[in-house]
């Protein structure tokens, strides 16, 4: 056997044990990694129901939905009277920022404009919360 034939029979032999080793070992899984602490809830300045009045109003809120506080009538969006009768501030700081997230029933998605989470500045969105958790249902 020339030295070249050597070489590759050694090649050969080589890859095959390499080859034979693959898939013969275990299954392993990847661990999840414990997260310690708790991830810090997006809290809102303290909110001001008068001033969340005028955000609602500004915002042309009225247009779209009936809420008997700010005497306004709209049917394009659910009547907030209605929808958000026992519903938390999260909840409706949510249905503001992320309006799909929850769809009341008889509406159809994107509706709302998207954008209320970042048109808004936090303190404009704490007032409305406040508004609308103190005068809504």
């Amino acid at each position: 056997m020339s030295a070249r034939a050597g070489v590759i029979v050694i090649l050969s032999l080589g890859l095959a044990l390499t080859a034979a080793g693959c898939g013969a070992g275990k299954v392993v899984q990847p661990r999840p990694e414990t997260v310690v602490g708790t991830i810090a809830a997006q809290t809102l300045p303290e909110g001001d129901a008068e001033a969340g009045k005028g955000v609602f109003t500004s915002q042309g809120c009225g247009g779209c939905h009936t809420l008997g506080d700010a005497g306004t009538n709209g049917t394009t969006g659910p009547n907030l009277d209605e929808v958000l009768t026992g519903k938390d501030a999260e909840f409706i700081r949510e249905s503001i920022v992320n309006p799909n997230a929850e769809i009341a029933q008889g509406f159809q998605p994107n509706i709302m404009p998207q954008d209320y989470g970042t048109k808004l500045s936090q303190q404009q969105l704490a007032d409305l919360v406040t508004y609308l958790s103190d005068t809504a249902g």
